[in-house]
């Protein structure tokens, strides 16, 4: 019998706000996007998250596992990322995380291990992002702004390749 997959909503949180995918099935992509937050705050961040949980009612957060060997976070989205947990655990949702690396391990079998890479493979699981898909990057550019709506679906799309 096949496990039903819970809706999920997954975080990335970054220098300008934070990313985000709501998945209501493994295949079903409902809303994604980045929230920017001026000037950057955690506490509005906080705000902002807690009604997309009062909205999206999702059983499930992912978020990236900045305890990770090799995890580069700063200071203020570590103590964010912990809030949202807190959060998380307040309101009885499972919390999965997931570092870099084992995105990375999940995102291999198709060839993908840049962060671009990834996202060029996330528009094809879901072409509804083509127009969204970044720019290849070089050393000295900034990142897309986009990236971090691709880095929460990468974590959501790991979540579902490892679920139990």
């Amino acid at each position: 019998m096949k496990k039903e997959i819970p809706s999920t909503l997954a975080i990335y949180p970054n220098n300008v706000g934070y990313g985000y995918a709501f998945f209501e099935t493994a295949n079903t992509l409902t809303d994604c996007g980045i929230s920017y937050v001026r000037p950057i705050s955690n506490a509005k961040c906080l705000k902002r998250i807690r009604q997309f949980l009062e909205y999206y009612k999702p059983s499930v957060i992912v978020l990236e596992d900045y305890e990770a060997k090799g995890a580069r976070k700063s200071k203020r989205v570590e103590k964010l990322i912990r809030n949202i947990e807190a959060l998380a655990v307040e309101k009885k949702l499972e919390i999965k995380k997931y570092s870099r690396e084992q995105v990375r391990f999940v995102f291999q079998q198709f060839k993908a291990e840049t962060k671009y890479e990834i996202a060029k493979v996330l528009v094809t699981f879901f072409p509804q992002l083509k127009h969204r898909t970044p720019s290849y990057r070089k050393l000295w550019m900034a990142e897309d702004h986009n990236m971090g709506m691709f880095d929460a679906i990468s974590l959501a799309v790991t979540y579902f390749y490892v679920i139990d």
